[in-house]
């Protein structure tokens, strides 16, 4: 029924990333599903590919950061 929800009037998306860099995920709040923008500002639903993505830039951002 939460996905009919969110088929018919969109997702409901909040801010739930707390990454220091400037990658932002988003989980709507009737299905929880996972989102997160792309490089061209669209958002898109957050996979591993997208997950991998994020862990790289983190690493690459800390790294950059502690030297």
């Amino acid at each position: 029924m939460k996905h009919l929800r969110c088929k018919i009037r969109g997702h409901n998306l909040s801010l739930v990333s707390k990454q220091l860099i400037h990658i932002k995920e988003y989980e709507c709040t009737h299905c929880h599903q996972k989102f997160t923008k792309d490089g061209y500002g669209r958002i898109v639903k957050f996979t591993r590919y997208w997950e991998k993505n994020h862990e790289f830039f983190q690493n690459h951002f800390q790294k950059q950061i502690l030297s």
